[in-house]
Formats: C-alpha cells, sequence, structure tokens
C-alpha cells in the first residue's frame, strides 16, 4: 500500500517520516512508501545546514536526508521511501538502489505525460553549483523536464536502513514565493506548469502502479 498521508506544516510531515523510518527494522522485509500532495508553501532543509534567517518566517522543518533548501509549492508531490539495506527486492549497493528508486519515479511521470529525462543520462552542466539549494547542483539521481531538475531526491543511510525523501516540482515556484525572488529567484524551477497535466491525485496513482508492477506494495 502506498502512503498518501499530508500534513499542514513542514514539520509535521517530516517528523511523520523520521516516525516511520524508525520503525524499520534490519530483519524486516516491511517497506515504506510515502507520495503526497503537499499543501501549503513552505521550505525544508537538511538538519546537518541552518536555514538563511531571511528564510525563517517561512513555514519551514529541517529533514533528515542531506541536499540543499527545497521550495515547496501546494500541489507538488513530496516523497520518502524507507527500506532496509538488504532487502531482498531492492539493490543492496546505494549507487544501484538510488538509480533504481530514480527511475522508478520517472518510468510513472512518463507515463503521468511529464516527459523527463534521468540526469545521469545527459551531459553534466557546466554551470556554478551551489550545494545550499536542491536547484542549484548536479545529482546524477534527478529527473529534468526541458534541462530544469523536476524531480530531486536525497537520502539518509544508517547501518541497517536508509531512506529517501524528495520533491516532484509541478508548479512555478516563482507563483507562491514572490516575496524573495529577487533573492532566491535563480534557485527556483517553474515545474511542470507549462504542461497540461493530469490531477496530482493520478500522477500518484501511476507511481503506485510502478512500484506495483514490481511487486513492492505487497511488503508496505
Amino acid at each position: 500500500m502506498l502512503d498518501t498521508t499530508s500534513f499542514h506544516t513542514a514539520q509535521e510531515n517530516m517528523h511523520y517520516d523520521e516516525t516511520q523510518f524508525s520503525l524499520i527494522q534490519p530483519d524486516s522485509n516491511h517497506l515504506f512508501f510515502r507520495f503526497y500532495p503537499w499543501k501549503s508553501p513552505a521550505l525544508t532543509q537538511s538538519e546537518k545546514r541552518p536555514l538563511p534567517e531571511n528564510l525563517l518566517s517561512f513555514d519551514h522543518s529541517y529533514r533528515l536526508t542531506g541536499g540543499g533548501i527545497v521550495f515547496h509549492c501546494p500541489g507538488d508531490i513530496v516523497f520518502s521511501h524507507a527500506a532496509p539495506i538488504k532487502h531482498p527486492l531492492l539493490p543492496h549497493k546505494l549507487k544501484d538502489r538510488c538509480l533504481w528508486m530514480a527511475k522508478s519515479i520517472q518510468a510513472a511521470l512518463i507515463k503521468a505525460g511529464i516527459p523527463t529525462d534521468l540526469a545521469a543520462d545527459l551531459p553534466e552542466p557546466q554551470s556554478e553549483s551551489n550545494i545550499m539549494f536542491c536547484n542549484a547542483y548536479h545529482n546524477p539521481y534527478e529527473c529534468l523536464l526541458d534541462n530544469q531538475k523536476i524531480c530531486g531526491l536525497a537520502l539518509k543511510k544508517t547501518r541497517h536502513a536508509i531512506i529517501f525523501q524528495g520533491s516532484i516540482h509541478l508548479h512555478n515556484t516563482e507563483t507562491y514565493f514572490t516575496d524573495i525572488q529577487d533573492t532566491y529567484g535563480s534557485y527556483f524551477t517553474r515545474g511542470c506548469s507549462h504542461l497540461s497535466l493530469p490531477l496530482v491525485d493520478s500522477i500518484i496513482s501511476y507511481i503506485a502502479q510502478e512500484f506495483q508492477n514490481q511487486q513492492l506494495l505487497n511488503h508496505s
């Protein structure tokens, strides 16, 4: 079963992921998949880095996983997936697990009418990177639409388990963060706002079907 639980605040959503991750046991075959619509403008940031002071007035939360600041728009899809490292149905090597996750999401997005490319299949951009912001550095395990990142993911690994967290940007960041566009606009994305998209619930259904086809939701 795919979990679509969604809360109103960033902190509630991140806390829910933390709780689910803590329940993963190394000798269990249990899997956690969560894809849900985000409800209000907010920011998340890796727990290893502080948010700039001029962003603290926004709803925000720190997350378990790495990566940079993510600008979340209402109606975007946010996701998490937690599993034992040595799950029998999943790749055990970290790079292989990352690639599996990225390709699974990409396959579902293409079926939903969002023609993405995997960053690993494209030349690495030569533009200057900034690890403080998710949209400002290259990650081979991300999905691009017209050379813009629309889906990124980050991870945290313990001795026995791994969790992915990420976002699928369906909307234009500028629409919901107009007040900070002059300062942070270079880290925004237009998402899929120029496409004629199915309803967000339909996109999530395509994602659920992709994991179901791999016989994985039977363990969630």
